[in-house]
């Protein structure tokens, strides 16, 4: 279902695009092809395209099986981990504004773990204490458990 929604929303931006682009895309492309052949620059942009499509098809199955702000948090940290792999192998330099929204993205993954470690074992407490007073509550009618 996924994939249909896709090419359907593709093909209603056709118009969009043509609005916003225009005949400047021509240009644009035929740029593009002064680097490259034609055939690597389509290779290219499929590709690309197709990766693109299977990176929301495993976020779509992800979504499914864990909750949404568990995603979202992943997520954050996927793009911050690039940026600091780009930094590491690329060695892209990095603006001070950069660094400070990796900081950030950072510690609010690490907040986030650690409030969610904090809220799972106050959790697994009240259970325990609920079904100690459940058991003691038995034993003072009589009841075995």
């Amino acid at each position: 279902l996924f994939g249909l929604v896709t090419i359907y929303a593709f093909i209603q931006s056709i118009p969009l695009f043509l609005l916003g682009e225009g005949l400047s895309f021509l240009d644009k492309w035929n740029a593009a092809l002064t680097s490259n052949t034609s055939m690597d620059l389509v290779k290219g942009l499929i590709i690309s395209g197709l990766f693109h499509y299977l990176n929301n098809e495993v976020m779509y199955l992800a979504l499914s099986n864990v909750h949404p702000v568990t995603l979202a948090v992943g997520n954050t940290m996927k793009r911050v981990f690039i940026v600091i792999a780009s930094v590491l192998v690329f060695r892209n330099p990095i603006t001070v504004q950069a660094a400070i929204g990796s900081a950030i993205g950072i510690g609010g993954v690490l907040l986030y773990s650690l409030t969610k470690q904090h809220y799972e074992e106050l959790e697994k407490q009240k259970k325990l204490a609920e079904a100690l007073a459940q058991s003691k509550k038995g034993r003072r009618f009589g009841l075995r458990g």
